[in-house]
This record gives structure tokens, sequence and C-alpha cells, in this order.
């Protein structure tokens, strides 16, 4: 099972808010065509010494692994090290997939507008700036492991971030298409007329989101709630969750 993260970016919109969100390229091994929130799968940069050292953590970052807990027994949890290189992880195909630098200098103050137009190594960019990937505004929101009957298995950790003032995010063109900002509620409306083709994870993340007003609301309950690792059940027409989870998670 490979570890994944991924990003859904917030920004305030009127009293509400939106999330960023691309589509997936028609040639992509994995939900084409689909809208989703930036990311990808852990890579060995994102585990070396060179990454971690070039990350500034949230000082309760030891803190999240007494929040993050399995249904399942045999669901695997990231180790530590791997859970930081996650972060770093969010952060790099944010920048690789919408062109949003999350990124601060050494004494901890956030350097806005300050990504690369090229999009080009993320972790070379930040040592050549001597910045550091800025994970302090990450917060781990769940985890969702692919149901075991499928051949390529994902545990990917859904991270939720607020927009940096001054970015500007897009999609790159390439492994993504077709970026837009979206509320919760309209992503679910256009997906139910067939505008916009989501996946099963996708549409309960927003539907989650949705039921908070503000973006003060949501972010007060990401950085407290219970962190659950889960796997739908697979039904004949689909996925579904338990009912005893709906809002659980």
């Amino acid at each position: 099972m490979r570890l994944a993260a991924t990003v859904m970016l917030a920004r305030p919109a009127g009293a509400r808010f939106e999330l960023f969100m691309v589509r997936r390229s028609e040639s992509s091994h994995f939900v084409p065509d689909a809208y989703v929130f930036p990311g990808g799968t852990l890579s060995e940069i994102d585990l070396s010494e060179r990454a971690l050292a070039r990350t500034r953590f949230a000082p309760d970052e030891r803190q999240l692994r007494a929040r993050i807990a399995a249904l399942m027994s045999d669901v695997p949890l990231a180790t530590d090290r791997e859970l930081s290189a996650l972060a770093f992880a969010a952060l790099r195909e944010l920048y690789e997939e919408a062109g949003v630098f999350f990124a601060c200098d050494a004494s901890g103050n956030a350097v806005e507008d300050a990504a690369d137009a090229s999009r080009a190594d993320f972790l070379a960019s930040l040592e050549r700036r001597d910045l550091y990937a800025d994970a302090r505004q990450l917060a781990l929101f769940s985890q969702w492991l692919t149901p075991p009957q499928f051949p390529k298995r994902y545990n990917t950790h859904f991270f939720l971030a607020p927009a940096p003032g001054g970015a500007t995010a897009a999609a790159d063109a390439h492994e993504t298409h077709d970026g837009i900002w979206i509320a919760p509620a309209d992503a679910l409306a256009r997906n139910e007329t067939g505008d916009l083709h989501l996946v099963y994870p996708t549409i309960k993340h927003l539907q989650r989101l949705a039921q908070f007003p503000t973006l003060g609301e949501l972010f007060a309950f990401a950085r407290t709630k219970r962190v659950l690792a889960l796997s739908p059940e697979t039904l004949n027409d689909g996925f579904a969750l338990p009912p005893a989870l709906e809002n659980a998670w």
C-alpha cells in the first residue's frame, strides 16, 4: 500500500469559503478526468534528510500522533518519519500541481508570492533561496485507504490548508488541467448534474467540509478532531461508509 498526500486548499469567498480543485489528465492511470484536490504519492525525496531538514512544523506536531486512530487492527499507520514526510509531500505536490508555494525563512516568517513559474524541483528551490517548506499551516484531516480488492492501494492523507496571501493557484497543464476555485456545495451540485466528475473520497470530503459555514470554524475543528484511518465498504454500485461513521471521521 502506497502512502499519499493531498491538500484541500481553502480561501474565503464572501461569508463562506471555496476550495481549489484540478482535473486529472485523461491519460492518467489514477481517476482520469476526475476533479480532485492536488496531491500524489510519497517519494524517496520526501523521506530524505534534506527534505525534513527543510521543513518547519507546528509546535504541536507531536500531539498529532495522539489524535490518529485506525478502526481496524490491520490498517497500517504511518511512522513518525513518514508522517513528517507526508507533510513535505503535500506541500511539494501543491507546488508542482497548483503552483502554490508554502515557504518561510529561517526565522519562521512566511514568504509570500515566492513561487517559481517553472515549478521545478520544490526542494532545490527551497535550498537555493535558503527557505523552508512551511507545514505549520497544514491540518491533517483524514486518512482514506483503497479497499482491499483493488490491485493498487493507497493510504491517502488529506490535509487542509489556508491559501497563503498573494498566491495564485493554477493547474500545471500536464498531470492536471482546468484548475477551479469552487464552494463545496457547488461542486457537489455540479457532480449531481454530471457537469463535474468526482470520485467517492472527494465527494465525502466535500460533504464533510460543506457542513461548516466559515473557514474559522472549519480550521478550529480540523486542528482538534480525531483523525481516523478508514476504508469505505464496497457495494455492487459503488462505495459506502457505515452510517455510524458518516459524521464521525
